[in-house]
């Protein structure tokens, strides 16, 4: 069953005609070679319309130039008739002339009709919009969610931006000294320390053939981070003897989960929040600095999260001993709610998912997993039949795996892997129109370089020419004069298994001569 709107001028008419004794619309068929089409009612006085298809063309036909009225018949009297093998509609009065016949804009009968026919016309909208949230192709919004639903698909919920900041101290916390700690000696090799992290170990002492010792560093033990060793050449404590340990240590900081840690703007609509999710101690690293990378998440979904490297710098509150905080890599995975174009895509392959038997249902599949961006698949990677590798970026690994699992052909084999990142460097040479604001253009045409960047595909190259489109594009650019990625003048090519990912920007203004 089909549905036609009708629009607001074709309801007035319609129902003026029914009160001046007029009959709409009559159907009728137009047959190549006839001329003369007999009307239903036998006292028609006038044919007020013809309407249908001349040409391929909705039209309406021209009274005494193509048609007439001939003894209640309509007769074509020009080589403009409709198509044949369709439709046409003649509206006609008929009998007597009704009551009504002030039919004029302002008259009683004309404002009750239009009036009524705004609301028809309403209700016409509405049955439009239920008519087309009925087909996967027209439907919007929840209406789509509803048709999907039936093949068992969900709209892809927006997801947090999620990453690691760096919280730090420059100089290292205050010193206490343990003493006496003890620990039972049950021939293990190694030995916690209770309180972490440890600098320096003053003494071991226990027995050893039952007699009091002092243990040599080095010699009988190692201390590895917050671990005693015994030496395999030194000498230990008797089996199940209690030996004490005095050392000295750092006081422990903490992290606690739900830190909050932001963006700075002067405008605060602009400041991006977000919170640790563990509770973590800040430690020492290899090279020697306090720090520690706590993984963080979003306070808000979607894209609206994302930020770059360097720009998460503040904390509200601080957590005591923490001196600085900042993210040293760009964080930006968030994305967006699944728009409609991109459910209906995946509807539409819902059947190939079903049938477990396409390169395409896989990756439809993979793609359904909450946080996913990115999904390349390769049949017969190493030219060996049977074999499918999936290479995705984003989301959880366990639940693309179980995905993977219930999609895939019986056997075939499916090869899961993350993509290779590819660190890009970018430096731009701006020439910029007189009277242009330097900080900002720069600032400008590194965000749009970061986005187009971040929009690259599993295996999809760094164009040269794109990078320069994209610093001509921002207002207040005359030209380009030098650009380099990765210290060269072409695309940077990438391999089916890799994906890029923005390292460094640069970028150098001057103005035009």
């Amino acid at each position: 069953m089909t549905f036609k709107r009708k629009a607001y001028k074709e309801i007035t008419e319609d129902m003026l005609m029914q009160l001046t004794k007029g009959i709409i619309k009559e159907k009728h068929i137009f047959t190549e070679g006839r001329f003369k089409y007999l009307l239903s009612d036998k006292e028609v006085r006038d044919i007020i319309k013809v309407e249908g298809v001349s040409k391929g063309m909705p039209v309406v036909f021209k009274k005494d130039n193509d048609y007439k009225l001939n003894n209640n018949m309509v007769e074509w009297i020009s080589d403009n008739t409709p198509d044949a093998g369709t439709y046409f509609y003649v509206s006609y009065c008929f009998g007597e002339p009704s009551l009504i016949t002030d039919i004029n804009p302002g008259s009683v009968a004309r404002t009750i009709v239009e009036a009524t026919a705004r609301e028809i016309e309403f209700l016409h909208s509405q049955l439009n919009y239920v008519y087309l949230s009925g087909f996967i192709e027209t439907a919007k919004g929840n209406a789509l969610d509803l048709v999907v639903s039936i093949l068992g698909i969900t709209r892809k919920p927006p997801s947090y931006a999620a990453g690691y900041v760096a919280f730090g101290r420059n100089l290292p916390p205050s010193e206490i000294t343990r003493n006496g700690e003890a620990h039972v000696y049950d021939g293990k090799k190694f030995y916690s320390i209770k309180n972490s992290p440890v600098k320096n170990i003053l003494s071991i002492k226990g027995d050893v053939n039952k007699e009091q010792y002092t243990f040599i560093k080095e010699t009988d033990y190692l201390l590895k981070d917050d671990l005693i060793i015994w030496l395999a050449t030194g000498k230990k404590p008797d089996i199940n003897s209690i030996f004490y340990v005095d050392y000295v240590c750092y006081e422990e900081i903490k992290i606690p989960k739900g830190t909050m840690v932001s963006t700075y703007s002067r405008d605060p609509k602009n400041v991006r929040i977000f919170e640790t999710a563990n509770d973590e101690i800040l430690k020492i690293s290899q090279d020697g600095k306090w720090e520690s990378d706590v993984p963080v998440r979003a306070i808000i979904s979607g894209k609206e999260g994302n930020v770059y490297a360097g720009t998460i710098i503040l904390m509200p509150q601080p957590p005591r001993g923490i001196e600085y905080v900042i993210n040293k890599r760009d964080i930006l995975n968030g994305t967006e709610a699944e728009s409609d174009e991109e459910l209906r895509n995946r509807a539409k392959h819902a059947l190939q998912v079903a049938g477990k038997a396409t390169l395409i249902s896989l990756k439809s599949a993979i793609e359904g997993v909450k946080g996913v961006r990115s999904v390349r698949i390769e049949d017969m990677p190493d030219g060996v039949p049977g074999i499918v590798k999936a290479i995705v970026s984003g989301g959880d690994e366990e639940e693309i795996r179980k995905v993977i699992e219930e999609t895939r052909a019986a056997g075939i084999k499916v090869e899961y892997e993350r993509p290779k990142i590819i660190d890009i460097d970018i430096s731009i040479t701006a020439v910029l129109n007189k009277g242009a604001e330097p900080l900002s253009i720069e600032k400008n045409i590194e965000l749009k370089v970061k986005d187009h960047i971040s929009s690259l595909n599993i295996g999809e190259e760094v164009v040269y020419s794109k990078i320069m489109n994209i610093a001509l594009s921002v207002e207040g650019v005359y030209d380009t004069s030098d650009i380099t990625i990765n210290g060269g003048r072409e695309n940077i090519k990438i391999k089916p298994e890799e994906m890029v990912e923005v390292r460094a920007i640069k970028i150098l203004t001057k103005f035009k001569d």
